[in-house]
């Protein structure tokens, strides 16, 4: 069965694992760097994988997901670049 998700660009805390940083070391060392843009792939319907989960906003309602980081950007400039041409939306918050 293939997966329903969309892809977003947003600003990402790094991450190891869906346990986070309260009860993993690896995610509680990754918790310490700062947050980047990133493309993410936020699943819209449930997985059989244990992932981390995030929020995005589609037709002004907020869905809670699983996701994947598929690339990180050096920064903000990178990001819209690369939004703009593959006509992915980003978030500003």
């Amino acid at each position: 069965m293939e997966e329903e998700y969309i892809e977003v660009i947003k600003k990402m805390p790094y991450v190891h694992c869906a346990r986070g940083s309260s009860r993993c070391v690896k995610c509680q060392e990754f918790a310490k760097k700062p947050e980047t843009y990133a493309l993410v792939k936020v699943f819209l319907t449930p997985s059989e994988y244990a992932r981390p989960m995030t929020d995005i906003i589609i037709n002004n309602e907020r869905i809670y997901g699983a996701y994947d980081i598929l690339k990180r950007f050096k920064d903000i400039i990178e990001a819209k670049n690369y939004a703009k041409e593959q006509n992915i939306d980003i978030t500003f918050y």
